[in-house]
């Protein structure tokens, strides 16, 4: 049995690899094309043969394939071309040879190029047995085409040519469109560079399939992915498209303000893998072919945390407990940063602002404080910032009060002479009495001499204490002169009675003294 099956298949494979024209005991198929068939992307196109068996077999199935596949696949099974292929076969005719003869074609629409391969024809019997005609026709599909030729000698325009693989070199039977208008026939035409467009050209005859136009660049579209906010350190890629035949190439370049553009890169993308703040600026996005040129500017702006923020004192120098003090904080930051401000283990002190104002400072409010700078990206804080702030030491008297310590002092002396003028008045009456009592006073008259009296003691003794003084003759007063020292300690001088007076501001000794010149002795 597997003998059987190993000589069948040798068969099989004898017939397969039979030539089409060469035929063998009566099976043979014969193709009616050339063996190589050119034909332009979207139009139809037929291939047809002639198939032959033997008398003794009763025809069972006529397929076409192609060698695109590892495996036999009938093209109306093949999902390549579902809706594109149909065959046109007739019945064979057995009355007049030993021979079953009989014609097939393959007919396929819309051609594409991934339809170019090489086509055969299988007949198979009702015993099983099966014949391919090989080889099979090839088939190319392909596209009109426009090229593009620079001539040296005229830099503003270029020259297009239609060109076929399907026609010989020189082939001049071709129409040329512009934006879809016919212009004239021929196998050239010009076109002016940065024109906007667009040119193609068609077989005579196949005016409905013409080329793709070819045209410059258009401006070119420009963004950047991920999209959204672009962040300091993130990955970052530039992209540039433009509709354009021949495909556009691309150059990315930096624009830098006052100066040539910067370093150029080609490709369609510019990438970033992780941005920078200096990265930020505006890019130029150049598309170009041999047709024309256009360029897309786009800036970007990378977002960044506040950097470390500087912190700043206004007035410099000493701060006097009372003054005003401005405490200031920049950083730099995209977005701006908004800032608060703080006080080393006191807390926020709820101030917000790039400054930060304390009027009528003490020197509790003296220590150490710093700002926070806060974006949508991130925050940072400041060094610290010691304020010392030193007391105001106690200022002087003003005039006011002096005013009212001088005001006080006379007093005082206008009371104390008052009381030295009341006591004396009283001495002279104790005199007074007792010359009237009788007692004779023979004694000699001694020089007159100062008599001092201390006024603070006076004071402070009854009026008994002071007869027993020693009293002289009635003296009449010669003058009075008041001494003010402002030393408790200060010697008295001779001939002067002290007298101690407080006052509200300071401690005063004030010296009165009163000189008594005594006339010669009189009777009483």
């Amino acid at each position: 049995m597997m003998n059987l099956r190993t000589a069948a298949r040798g068969f099989v494979a004898f017939l397969l690899s039979v030539p089409a024209l060469q035929g063998n005991d009566g099976w043979a198929v014969t193709y009616q094309a050339i063996k190589n068939v050119c034909a332009w992307r979207g139009s139809t196109v037929e291939i047809s043969c002639t198939y032959e068996y033997p008398k003794t077999f009763t025809l069972n199935k006529i397929l076409w394939y192609t060698n695109k596949h590892n495996e036999l696949v009938d093209l109306r099974d093949d999902t390549n071309y579902t809706g594109r292929v149909d065959y046109r076969c007739g019945e064979p005719s057995c009355w007049y040879y030993s021979s079953c003869i009989g014609t097939c074609t393959l007919r396929i629409r819309g051609l594409t190029q991934s339809d170019s391969a090489e086509y055969k024809l299988r007949i198979t019997t009702n015993k099983g047995e099966a014949y391919s005609g090989v080889p099979g026709v090839k088939l190319s599909v392909t596209d009109l085409q426009v090229k593009v030729v620079i001539p040296p000698y005229n830099p503003n325009w270029v020259q297009l040519e239609c060109h076929s693989m399907c026609h010989r070199t020189g082939y001049d039977g071709y129409t040329w469109y512009r934006d879809g208008t016919r212009r004239h026939q021929g196998r050239l035409d010009w076109f002016n560079i940065n024109s906007e467009y667009r040119s193609s050209c068609a077989v005579q005859g196949s005016e409905h399939l013409p080329s793709p136009s070819v045209y410059a660049p258009e401006t070119p579209s420009v963004g950047w992915t991920p999209p959204g906010v672009i962040e300091e350190g993130s990955s970052v890629n530039l992209t540039c498209t433009s509709e354009a035949n021949p495909v556009a190439k691309y150059t990315w370049t930096k624009v830098t303000t006052g100066h040539p553009p910067g370093h150029s890169v080609q490709g369609q993308q510019l990438s970033f893998n992780t941005i920078q703040s200096s990265d930020s600026g505006q890019y130029l996005c150049k598309a170009e072919n041999d047709l024309g040129t256009k360029s897309s500017p786009i800036s970007i702006d990378v977002k960044y945390a506040p950097k470390t923020p500087s912190v700043s004192v206004r007035p410099l120098g000493e701060i006097k407990e009372g003054g005003s003090v401005t405490l200031s904080c920049s950083s730099d930051a995209n977005p701006a940063a908004n800032y608060t401000w703080f006080r080393e283990h006191g807390g926020s002190v709820e101030e917000l602002g790039e400054n930060y104002t304390i009027s009528n400072i003490t020197t509790e409010l003296g220590g150490n404080y710093y700002c926070e700078a806060r974006n949508a990206v991130g925050l940072q804080n400041s060094t610290l910032m010691f304020l010392n702030v030193t007391a105001t030491p106690p200022s002087p008297p003003s005039s006011m009060s002096t005013t009212v310590a001088a005001g006080t002092v006379a007093v005082l002396l206008a009371t104390m002479l008052l009381v030295i003028f009341l006591l004396m008045r009283r001495k002279r009456a104790s005199r007074k009495a007792r010359g009237q009592g009788g007692r004779p006073d023979t004694r000699e008259e001694s020089p007159p001499c100062p008599v001092y009296y201390n006024v603070s003691a006076l004071t402070n003794r009854s009026a008994s204490a002071a007869q027993r003084e020693p009293i002289e003759e009635q003296d009449d007063p010669h003058y009075a002169s008041i001494h003010i020292s402002r030393s408790k300690n200060q010697e008295v001088p001779r001939g002067f009675a002290g007298a101690l007076v407080e006052s509200d501001q300071t401690e005063q000794v004030l010296y009165s003294a009163i000189n008594l010149k005594r006339p010669k002795a009189v009777p009483e």
